[in-house]
């Protein structure tokens, strides 16, 4: 396995000055392992209408709850995690309303 970086995203709203609500995006980086999606987990995701594309794994310290992820070029919603020991498995989707390319 080698290491890869890996960007997640934090989404907060605030209210302008008028009261219009403002999303603001935070990213910061880890260090991630790819991990494949199983035949199980591709299964059971299906089921439910989630469309799996890829699992990282990180030290648990690297999350903080984010939604979305950036891995290689393209965003992902987290739609499932996994805590392993020290270490949680992120699993990602590619789902509409998440930029599949980035602009950084």
């Amino acid at each position: 396995m080698s290491c890869s970086v890996a960007k997640l995203i934090a989404e907060t709203v605030s209210m302008n000055e008028i009261g219009v609500p403002v999303p603001t995006e935070t990213a910061r980086q880890i260090y991630v392992f790819e991990k494949s999606v199983t035949g199980t987990e591709w299964h059971e995701a299906g089921r439910h209408g989630i469309n799996p594309a890829v699992c990282l794994i990180t030290p648990r310290c690297n999350y903080a709850g984010e939604k979305i992820a950036e891995y290689e070029g393209v965003r992902y919603g987290i739609y499932r995690t996994y805590i392993v020991s020290d270490e949680i498995e992120l699993y990602l989707e590619k789902k509409g309303g998440v930029h599949e390319e980035s602009n950084s």
